[in-house]
């Protein structure tokens, strides 16, 4: 198999990465509150709840990575590259953030999952043209 039809075996990921970054930070804040509105209280390590969102988030940058060798354009994969970073700085440097800049980390995850969300949208549509 040659790398080519890796990429399009693998073509999936970026998009599938995204949506699981998105669903591990914000479908746990849903769920937690739907639990806590029915009564139930649940303890959960935000560590590893944090490690998780990076994690789908740095699988996307692999997918849209993978893109790259098919469409050879590097732009979406330096866009998926920056969104991780900023995911990366709300999950674990918030607090450094507020202090330096005054932003809450709320704004730079959103900012940073809008990011990964359009290079995984932009790479999809670079891997359709090629086709």
């Amino acid at each position: 198999m040659n790398s080519r039809s890796n990429t399009k075996q693998f073509g999936w990921l970026a998009g599938a990465g995204t949506l699981l970054s998105l669903l591990a930070c914000y479908g746990t804040l849903g769920l937690i509150a739907i639990l806590s509105l029915m009564g139930v209280s649940l303890a959960i390590n935000v560590q590893v709840w944090a490690g998780v969102i990076v994690a789908f988030a740095l699988i996307a940058v692999a997918g849209v990575a993978l893109g790259y060798r098919l469409h050879r354009k590097p732009a979406p994969a330096v866009m998926a590259l920056s969104g991780v970073l900023l995911v990366i700085w709300a999950m674990y440097g918030s607090e450094v953030i507020q202090a330096w800049f005054g932003v809450l980390g709320r704004g730079v995850e959103l900012a940073g999952f809008a990011g990964l969300i359009a290079a995984a949208a932009w790479d999809w549509r670079l891997k359709t043209i090629k086709r």
